[in-house]
């Protein structure tokens, strides 16, 4: 099973000003609905925009599952952000995608690792986890070369059988 995805509005995009790879990446393909919690649509917030620390100003994309952490990307160089919520009230931001292209392919490594249905006791198991992880470093190989960033975590988790096929 996998995650149906959707284009955002190109008028929207444009009229606040977002980069024109982004929009053509936004505008086309777009995002996901829902990638199995890690990447949710929010309609009734996409492509609010405000200021980031260290970002600039930003358009909401979508949010994690837990609602906390949301993703954002930056109006001036299309790159993609994640504010980072805490339970305390806290918040911090950092760069997670070089690009929205980086995003999509890292999100399509994910909904095809997590919607797979394989298991842990499945021969072919080791497999899915090594072409995930290869998948989503090619898809963004600067989104991994700090092994404390968003996507280095998740898939550590991936490989480390944290986070598996639903």
């Amino acid at each position: 099973m996998s995650a149906e995805w959707l284009p955002y509005s190109v008028p929207l995009l444009r009229r606040i000003g977002v980069e024109a790879n982004a929009v053509r990446a936004l505008g086309g393909r777009g995002l996901p609905t829902d990638t199995y919690q890690m990447f949710s649509r929010v309609p009734r917030r996409e492509l609010g925009t405000r200021e980031l620390p260290a970002c600039g100003v930003a358009a909401f994309l979508g949010q994690h599952e837990d609602g906390l952490n949301t993703y954002w990307v930056s109006v001036a160089d299309g790159s993609v952000w994640i504010l980072r919520g805490y339970d305390g009230g806290g918040q911090r931001v950092d760069r997670i995608n070089s690009s929205v292209a980086g995003l999509q392919g890292v999100l399509a490594a994910w909904d095809e690792f997590i919607g797979s249905g394989v298991y842990e006791d499945d021969p072919t198991y080791d497999g899915l986890v090594a072409d995930a992880i290869d998948r989503a470093r090619r898809a963004d190989q600067e989104a991994f070369e700090d092994e404390e960033s968003w996507w280095s975590i998740v898939f550590e988790e991936v490989e480390n059988g944290v986070l598996a096929p639903e």
